[in-house]
């Protein structure tokens, strides 16, 4: 058993909530229903993705970039159970190609290669954690590291907003402010 699949069992297993519960449970009997169909191992990944992000909005009332992270992430767990040995590269220029509310629905990508939605979403998440402002269940959510490689991946005007809004120094108004006004100036 790979390291991938024992740390999704242990989430199902100590973590899930109902909801969650029943969502996975949802797209394992789909899973089931289509391998006969396709073959072994085979997924439409793009199916997959639309479903879950249907379904998740449906039950939950989430809003679509919620739903494109929480699907994304279920994805490449997918992706990672049938191929253990793909590239990260690999892996996130399936998920741009397959999963909604990635580059695929935008059609744009700034000049680094990360889609904008998910750029924002980075940003958001950083600030929560670095402000103490994000519970332990959505710490978990997260691979081991995620901290720094958001950080390394944002440019060093985001770093500096980042900086100066998780250490009080600027408030969220002016924050945001600047991050807008970075975000208007990327190119695609």
């Amino acid at each position: 058993m790979s390291a991938d699949i024992a740390a999704v069992i242990e989430f199902i297993m100590q973590h899930a909530t109902k909801q969650e519960l029943q969502f996975v449970g949802e797209a394992l009997r789909r899973r089931l229903e289509r391998e006969s169909s396709l073959g072994l191992g085979q997924i439409d990944v793009n199916r997959l993705a639309r479903e879950m992000a249907q379904n998740l909005e449906s039950r939950m009332g989430l809003g679509a970039d919620s739903v494109s992270a929480m699907s994304r992430r279920l994805v490449a767990d997918m992706i990672r159970m049938e191929q253990p040995d793909i590239s990260e590269a690999d892996l996130q220029k399936l998920l741009d190609q397959w999963v909604p509310g990635g580059a695929a629905r935008t059609g744009r990508k700034p000049a680094d290669g990360i889609p904008r939605e998910m750029v924002l979403s980075m940003i958001t998440q950083f600030a929560a954690f670095g402000r103490g402002e994000m519970s332990e269940q959505e710490k978990a959510q997260f691979p081991q590291g995620w901290y720094e490689k958001y950080w390394n991946a944002f440019a060093p005007e985001v770093q500096r907003l980042l900086k100066e809004y998780i250490h009080d120094r600027i408030g969220k108004n002016d924050f945001w402010r600047g991050i807008r006004e970075y975000m208007g100036g990327m190119k695609y």
